[in-house]
């Protein structure tokens, strides 16, 4: 099987501790160099390292759209996919924000790995 996200660093934001685990262990075995936190607050220093951030949406304190402020006001652009337990109708805010991707838990890693290579135009 082809490693498609060799050489891409993921920057993850996922505030469950197994979650952020699964993330990493899937990613990192299609290739891709996985950082992974478990608050936006905390994502934001290792944003210069990161090719692209895979955030949750909704977070206790600063949430997904919050980060998605923060990276918008960098002097490079980073894409940014948020994943959410609900979808856009049932949270406005999701649906209003100009996220990269966008996906809906429970999550298919095929299809996050999927999404990351369009965004990215890899695919």
């Amino acid at each position: 099987m082809p490693r498609s996200l060799a050489g891409i660093r993921v920057l993850v934001v996922e505030g469950d501790d197994d979650s952020r685990e699964v993330f990493d262990q899937a990613l990192t075995y299609q290739g891709a160099t996985v950082t992974a936190v478990s608050t936006a607050r905390e994502a934001l220093a290792l944003l210069p390292k990161a090719d692209i951030v895979l955030t949750d949406f909704a977070m206790p304190g600063a949430d997904g759209v919050w980060l998605l402020e923060q990276v918008n006001q960098q002097s490079r652009p980073i894409p940014v996919i948020a994943f959410s337990g609900h979808d856009e109708s049932q949270e406005p805010r999701l649906g209003a924000a100009p996220f990269a991707g966008k996906l809906l838990k429970p999550l298919d890693f095929t299809q996050v790995c999927a999404e990351i290579a369009v965004v990215l135009g890899r695919a």
